[in-house]
């Protein structure tokens, strides 16, 4: 059986950190009583997107002080209720491409991290850059590694999670290099079949909201209706491909190459990003797409953390706007804990209520 992290299942907190600027941010979007709740459902980790190229302090590779203080709150609710506390650095866009030259402002931002939070709990974990994509795997493999090597030089014990090109995608984890370090987690993210869990996106290339209804998995001889803005992309391809790529075998098959490549390396693995955006999709298949994904995880012994809490592939019921179904609609809202808990979701993924 393969290493595992010292946490096994919980949520991203997605939505607070991930603003423009730092006059943007919403401090006060979750709060304790969010550690709590989260807590009593089954989770001992919450992974935090942060955003932290977008909080330097004009004209520096220095961080906001005050970012850095609500930081150290956020730990401290962490440590008290028992959390793992994953500080993402999600500085990345969807569409742009890594700059090759990220190490510019990703080393000084993480030697900055590091000589603040040295001394805080385990509870508190690094991970180096969500989702890289558009760079060269030597070229990332390369800046990951010297971003490492400088954190080990300030912090000797964090955990440090570390991942692939492709949006963390599980076939480039494999290509992430052996970093000698043995605090290392390697990372993917999971959204197979990309069509099914991302009906109703607004923000791929091109526009998946004419998309919807998709069931899972797909029944024998499967066809769907090529809407005219798919013609010719690879959406048009996805779709005729999509009887065979929903099938539970396939996406099982894709799953144990991480748990293969944990026990060939004899390293932990962690899955930190997977879900269903709800706007679009079947209820009942989307239930049926997380029990079947966390009963693999589990199988293969890896740890995860659901995209997302709040948003629009979170836990909870939504009332969407007849109007304008659209992503805005989940951005600045809350739900109510537990009523409006999503319990059939939240029952597939393994957590209680």
């Amino acid at each position: 059986m393969n290493k595992k992290p010292p946490f096994s299942r919980g949520v991203n907190f997605s939505k607070w950190f991930e603003e423009k600027t730092f006059n943007n941010i919403d401090f006060f979007r979750y709060n304790e009583q969010d550690f709590i709740n989260v807590k009593s459902i089954g989770a001992d980790v919450i992974r935090l997107p942060i955003a932290f190229h977008n909080f330097l302090i004009s004209g520096k590779s220095e961080l906001e002080n005050k970012l850095l203080e609500y930081l150290d709150t956020i730990i401290d609710w962490a440590e008290k209720h028992q959390i793992y506390l994953i500080l993402d650095n999600h500085s990345f866009h969807p569409i742009n491409p890594t700059d090759v030259n990220i190490d510019k402002i990703l080393i000084p931002v993480w030697e900055q991290l590091a000589r603040h939070f040295k001394n805080r709990s385990d509870y508190c974990i690094y991970e180096v850059l969500n989702e890289p994509h558009g760079i060269d795997d030597e070229r990332w493999n390369e800046i990951q590694g010297e971003v490492i090597k400088v954190i080990r030089k300030i912090d000797k014990n964090r955990l440090i999670i570390a991942g692939g090109t492709n949006y963390n995608s599980i076939e480039k984890m494999l290509k992430v290099s052996s970093y000698d370090d043995e605090k290392i987690i390697y990372t993917f993210h999971f959204y197979d079949p990309h069509i099914f869990t991302h009906q109703g996106a607004t923000w791929n290339k091109p526009s998946l909201v004419p998309l919807k209804d998709l069931p899972f998995p797909a029944e024998k001889n499967y066809k769907h209706e090529i809407h005219e803005t798919f013609k010719g992309t690879w959406v048009e391809e996805a779709l005729k491909n999509y009887e065979n790529d929903s099938q539970f075998s396939v996406l099982s098959a894709t799953l144990k190459k991480a748990s293969d490549f944990a026990k060939k390396r004899n390293i932990p693995v962690f899955c930190g990003e997977f879900g269903v955006f709800m706007i679009q999709c079947p209820q009942n298949d989307r239930v049926k797409w997380y029990k079947f994904i966390c009963s693999e995880l589990e199988k293969l012994n890896i740890s995860w953390t659901c995209w997302d809490y709040f948003w629009g592939f979170g836990l909870f019921n939504y009332k969407k706007n007849p109007q304008r179904q659209s992503i805005q609609d989940f951005s600045k809202g809350r739900a109510e804990f537990p009523q409006d808990l999503n319990k059939d979701v939240v029952n597939a993924m393994g957590f209680k209520i």
